[in-house]
């Protein structure tokens, strides 16, 4: 594991906040509010160095209880195994534990870190290194306000890892792409992801039932209904009764499908492991996705954090368009790497050969239309879909109807132009 260097001498939150030319607010100990609500950088340091670290078991127990696809190396880790990691990345001779920023609000992002708890993304798990720590309310914070947060926060910890020969205990990435390896995958649960969202019943009620349904909410209320004339002696309106389309009939074999909507993200799917979000590729898409892996992660980066590095010897970045530019890049491939790198370890092999006379994953299907003629599709997973290739996801609406069909069969699809019948000619 890195460890710091014998030879560096501590260094200090307000001391390094101030060599940058900043005007240094605090300090004020951890979890109590921080006054001011502009954008800048901050600084969590202890006292003094501590020689060890001490690790809060009762507070990795819970981390555990909350995160359960937490991994260390693969495989679900105790209380003590756990702990001992963490140590491993303790840097002794120093007090600095984490370099943060806002581009927003300082007060607001260290209010959403003090509340979050360790284990969970939301509201904000910045620093959840930490929660972990036994002698956090020790801890002290300076920050300063700028205009350009995200510049100073990376400015900050390269000079502390040029000066220590490590990154500081809590900051496990930099925007440059560094990174504490760890072992450690699947550390935050998203407590909103699985929490279904509220699905209204809707049911479509004859005319002549209308009424008095209403007049039955209207008693569960509380309320009394509106006294109405007999049938008899209604006027008979001149406007038509307006007429609830039939739904569409489908030709061939019916189902009747039930779908469960959840919030979720992409951030949220991938923090809770292989097991929850897999990834349907066939063995070729799997090598395609390797590739650009290693295109993006061992040539890509390198070149763009150089740009980065070459931008700042330059001085000024207020107007430097190719800094800019080079950041944005940066954003948009790590971005890429960490979706690459979930969906290649979550990936679920697709069997292309041997699948049968019935549409099922890998399945090559020609199918006919009275639009476009013949056509030939291969159902594969999201991540591998290119309608351009002819190889279409089994989530979409056409790979939706023709999962499970056989040849001879006809779906009627809707789609943004209107509606298709699809009929499967052949299945392979």
């Amino acid at each position: 594991m890195t460890t710091s260097s014998p030879s560096a001498a501590p260094l200090n939150g307000r001391e390094l906040l101030r060599s940058n030319g900043l005007a240094v607010e605090g300090p004020i100990l951890w979890g109590r509010p921080v006054t001011g609500g502009s954008p800048g950088v901050f600084v969590v340091e202890l006292p003094a160095p501590q020689p060890k670290v001490s690790i809060d078991a009762n507070s990795i127990r819970q981390w555990l209880e909350r995160a359960p696809e937490l991994r260390l190396d693969g495989k679900r880790p105790s209380v003590a195994e756990l702990q001992s990691r963490l140590a491993s990345f303790w840097l002794p001779g120093q007090s600095i534990l984490y370099i943060g920023s806002s581009q927003k609000s300082v007060t607001a992002r260290l209010a959403a870190m003090f509340k979050t708890q360790l284990g969970e993304r939301r509201p904000q798990s910045a620093g959840y290194w930490l929660k972990t720590l036994h002698d956090l309310n020790k801890a002290r914070i300076w920050w300063a306000p700028t205009a350009d947060p995200e510049l100073y926060e990376d400015t900050l910890i390269e000079q502390f890892q040029k000066g220590v020969g490590a990154l500081p205990f809590a900051v496990l990435a930099t925007p440059s792409g560094q990174r504490h390896e760890h072992g450690i995958t699947a550390p935050l649960h998203d407590s909103e992801a699985n929490r279904p969202v509220k699905v209204t019943k809707v049911t479509v009620l004859p005319d002549a039932n209308a009424e008095e349904m209403a007049a039955s909410r209207l008693r569960a209320r509380g309320g009394a209904p509106r006294p109405t004339r007999p049938a008899s002696l209604r006027t008979p309106k001149s406007t038509p009764r307006k007429t609830v389309p039939k739904p569409m009939a489908t030709v061939g074999p019916s189902a009747i499908e039930t779908v469960v909507v959840r919030r979720s993200s992409k951030r949220a799917a991938a923090s809770r492991g292989s097991s929850a979000v897999p990834t349907h590729v066939t063995a070729e898409g799997l090598a395609a996705l390797q590739t650009e892996l290693d295109e993006l992660a061992n040539r890509r980066r390198p070149e763009v954090i150089s740009r980065i590095k070459a931008a700042r010897e330059l001085g000024d970045l207020s107007e430097n368009a190719d800094y800019d530019a080079a950041r944005k890049e940066q954003s948009f491939l790590e971005g890429r790497v960490q979706q690459l790198e979930q969906m290649i370890k979550s990936a679920v092999i697709i069997e292309t050969e041997g699948t049968g006379t019935v549409v099922v994953l890998g399945s090559t299907v020609a199918i006919e239309t009275d639009r476009h003629g013949e056509e030939t599709f291969t159902i594969v997973g999201s991540a591998e879909a290119d309608a351009r290739a002819g190889k279409i996801s089994y989530t979409s609406p056409i790979g939706r109807a023709l999962m499970g069909r056989r040849a001879g069969e006809t779906v009627r699809v809707q789609v943004p132009a209107g509606t298709l019948d699809y009929t499967v000619t052949k299945v392979r």
